[in-house]
């Protein structure tokens, strides 16, 4: 078997991976960042295609050159994309959620190979056909073992990233029982209900939609939602999703009878000249980000460490950070000689309390866990009932309302809209009570509050692995008290 040495091991060839790769090669390291599909396939996967400004450090850190993959044409399809819609159609409801700045619609697949161009040209061999098989581990994660074009190699390193995407195979090999860390590991693998499975296609229009600059999703009969993200006025990113914790949709076909329901879909096809490859499917984490994302030797990034948003599914930034924080963790333990779970700490520190945005959306997942315990029909009908700018919080990562003026104002604005949709006779069709609602209601404005506990928990996030257990229980008792909130049996935990 043949055998292959270097400082850092990525596996996955998608955003987390490249910026891991990307950012620990530019500091020297020698990096090899293995990719399963074929390096003419590189850079493809299911995805919604927008994505907010590639110009923004903020959201977009490391040598990765973002200016440069924004200004590429063959990447960016348009960039007027000013606004969400939520299209609830049974009940005639349609809210308009503006954006701050204009979002962009990107060619996920050109994206995704100028990512991969840019990690090479920072210093990261690129292995493609390449599946990884085992992971090997003595005391830390120390390679892994792969079959690379037909012949299986073995990958020896000091640090292994992994950055496979949600239910990571990696996950499933590495006995973190069995490494060495101090107590338990603070690492724990993610339940299968805590993702979701996604499918889309690319379709082609005859006529210019209406609603070409706006992003639209729309509820599905299940936990999850439809989406119409046009690409342009005539070639229009159709998906949906739903969440693992409920029974299977067919994707495809329940895709395809809404499309085929919907007049400016009427003679649509599926895009010839985007080929195969834009009929996908893939799962995303719905869920917070991994309480702790390392592991002696090893350390996760992108949808492996569930910083994607745990409502929406979106996961480009959380991948982009995600990835350059293990990049940057690694580096910094390489150069130490600590490839221990604490010398590997900072890739925690950095995005739960440098950077912060991993914090949000651990707070935010307080909604998702509130909608899961709601039934379909009443879910639908507490979503027409909330104020706009109350749904773009919940969708977004905007800072959170948390004054007591802005908190009646929310709770008028809900029943001033249960007022008028029941005089419309707008949840009819849904079998809705009053005291459904009400209570409804009520659960979602309780979590508004456990959201506001999540965020000072996850400030306080412990600078170092000794803080740790003390850290969590206290998240624990949060997590108790909204499961009780919202009338939960034990079974019905999320976590």
């Amino acid at each position: 078997m043949a055998r292959s040495q270097h400082d850092v091991i990525v596996v996955g060839g998608g955003v987390a991976g490249c910026f891991a790769a990307a950012t620990a090669a530019a500091e020297g390291l020698d990096v090899v960042q293995l990719e399963r599909k074929s390096r003419e396939r590189g850079g493809f996967i299911a995805c919604g295609d927008a994505m907010k400004s590639p110009r923004d450090p903020k959201h977009y850190p490391g040598p990765i050159d973002m200016d440069a993959i924004a200004d590429d044409e063959s990447v960016r399809i348009d960039s007027t994309i000013d606004r969400i819609e939520y299209w609830d159609e049974e009940l005639g409801v349609r809210k308009v959620l503006p954006y701050e700045t204009s979002s962009n619609v990107v060619d996920r697949y050109e994206f995704g190979r100028r990512l991969l161009e840019q990690a090479a040209d920072r210093g990261a061999t690129q292995h493609y056909d390449t599946v990884v098989t085992e992971v090997t581990q003595n005391g830390r994660v120390t390679g892994v073992e792969a079959i690379r074009d037909g012949e299986p190699v073995t990958y020896e390193g000091k640090v292994v990233i992994d950055a496979a995407g949600a239910q990571s195979i990696l996950q499933d090999l590495i006995d973190f029982e069995g490494l060495d860390a101090p107590g338990d590991p603070t690492f724990e693998v993610p339940h299968y209900t805590h993702f979701g499975a996604a499918y889309r296609e690319i379709i082609e229009t005859e006529n210019p939609v209406s609603y070409h600059d706006a992003i639209v999703g729309k509820p599905l009969e299940r936990m999850g939602y439809i989406w119409y993200f046009p690409r342009t006025p005539t070639e229009i990113n159709v998906g949906l999703g739903f969440q693992m914790s409920e029974e299977p949709i067919a994707l495809a076909d329940r895709l395809r009878r809404d499309v085929e329901n919907r007049p400016e879909f009427r003679g649509a096809n599926v895009a010839e000249k985007f080929d195969a490859k834009n009929k996908l499917g893939s799962s995303i984490a719905l869920r917070r980000p991994l309480d702790s994302m390392v592991a002696p030797g090893y350390l996760a990034a992108g949808g492996a460490a569930g910083t994607t948003h745990p409502i929406t599914g979106k996961g480009i930034r959380g991948a982009a950070y995600s990835g350059y924080s293990a990049g940057r963790a690694a580096v910094q333990a390489v150069e130490d000689g600590d490839l221990s779970e604490s010398g590997l700490w900072e890739h925690n520190r950095w995005l739960y309390r440098e950077h912060g945005e991993a914090a949000k959306l651990a707070s935010w997942d307080a909604y998702n866990v509130a909608a899961s315990s709601i039934e379909v029909n009443v879910l639908r009908a507490v979503t027409a009932l909330l104020p706009e700018d109350e749904l773009r919080e919940i969708v977004g990562t905007s800072a959170e309302v948390d004054d007591l003026r802005s908190k009646v104002l929310v709770g008028t604005g809900i029943l001033r809209n249960l007022l008028a949709e029941y005089r419309k006779g707008t949840f009819e069709t849904l079998d809705v009570s009053k005291r459904d609602l009400y209570e409804s209601v009520r659960g979602v404005r309780k979590t508004r509050s456990h959201v506001s506990a999540y965020e000072r928990r996850y400030d306080a996030y412990p600078d170092d692995r000794s803080a740790f257990e003390e850290w969590r229980s206290e998240r624990d008792r949060i997590d108790r008290q909204l499961y009780d909130d919202l009338g939960l049996a034990p079974h019905e935990h999320k976590y």
